[in-house]
């Protein structure tokens, strides 16, 4: 993989570089490795998820763009790499109604079928179908739609993410309800146009994250990367059609160390004040076959050739 010299790091994240490019932009360089459950980059790689998901989110601020919605993305540098406009970090203190171009600090996140955590939460009782629209009384299938998106807010800069409600989220990021449906319209545009056109690939959109931006002048933009297999969970259409999850995103790589109970122990470890274990290696079938959807999805999707 070819790429070019961007700048100087200025960080690490838990699956991207980040360059700076001049005062005003950075570049994300994406990388094989990956992250889930909070633990920090992996020393696994994936051969080709760099490409898979630069291309993806390269295909995805497009799409946005057309449909008119604002991005901080600018331009893809290498077949890794993007360039998007830079935004104020917040960190030691609440965000103010004066401040301009910053992260909001929270995650924006969006559910349009019964899958992933709040499947499990329906199943042991610690939420209930009804206050997500779904009928009372009766536990949903995996892969049910919810009959509008469900949206939810968690932290974004403790270590471990965490529910926070709407109230919480815009008293910490100085921004009222008003903003805060605002941002939500934005992000339900976009989810709508990737799933249109997912589902020309054959693939379904189940949920995932957002971050956005309150920009100059408290301008609403839409931040960091989306529509990618590892901000947002794509399945199979015509498994989750039969109830089925078949997982073409980072879903699978969650899904594999719960299976073999690596989660069940990292949740042990933290209920009782112990350090996280270390994520085990993957074994190399499952990395050939995380790598094959990676591609499967960028193929299919951005219509970017990754073998």
């Amino acid at each position: 993989m070819n790429l070019l010299k961007v700048g100087e790091l200025i960080r690490s994240g838990s699956a991207k570089d980040i360059y700076r490019i001049d005062e005003k932009s950075i570049a994300f360089r994406f990388t094989d490795h990956f992250s889930v459950f909070d633990v920090g980059r992996s020393k696994d790689e994936i051969p080709g998820k760099a490409r898979a998901v630069c291309a993806c989110a390269v295909k995805s601020a497009q799409i946005a763009e057309k449909i008119g919605v604002p991005t901080n993305f600018i331009e893809q540098i290498d077949s890794a790499t993007i360039r998007v406009h830079e935004a104020r970090i917040i960190k030691d203190r609440y965000c103010d109604f004066s401040d301009e171009n910053y992260l909001v600090p929270a995650e924006c996140i969006y559910r349009l079928f019964v899958a992933g955590s709040i499947d499990r939460d329906f199943r042991s009782g610690k939420k209930k179908p009804e206050d997500y629209g779904l009928d009372e009384g009766a536990v949903p299938e995996t892969g049910t739609p919810f009959p509008f998106p469900v949206h939810m807010f968690t932290t974004k800069f403790e270590k471990i993410d965490r529910d926070i409600t709407d109230e919480q989220m815009c008293k910490m990021a100085g921004m009222t309800l008003k903003d805060r449906d605002q941002f939500w319209s934005m992000i339900d545009r976009i989810t709508g146009a990737i799933g249109l056109e997912l589902s020309g690939a054959g693939l379904s959109l189940v949920d995932g994250k957002f971050e956005c931006i309150m920009g100059f002048g408290r301008k609403k933009i839409i931040g960091d990367v989306f529509g990618t297999p590892d901000e947002d969970r794509f399945c199979n259409a015509s498994s989750l059609k039969q109830g089925k999850l078949e997982h073409y995103s980072k879903e699978y790589i969650r899904q594999h160390f719960i299976s073999t109970g690596y989660y069940s122990e990292l949740q042990t470890a933290r209920q009782n004040n112990k350090p996280d274990p270390p994520l085990p290696k993957l074994p190399e079938e499952v990395v050939e076959e995380i790598s094959r959807r990676y591609a499967a999805v960028a193929n299919a999707y951005a219509q970017t050739k990754i073998s």
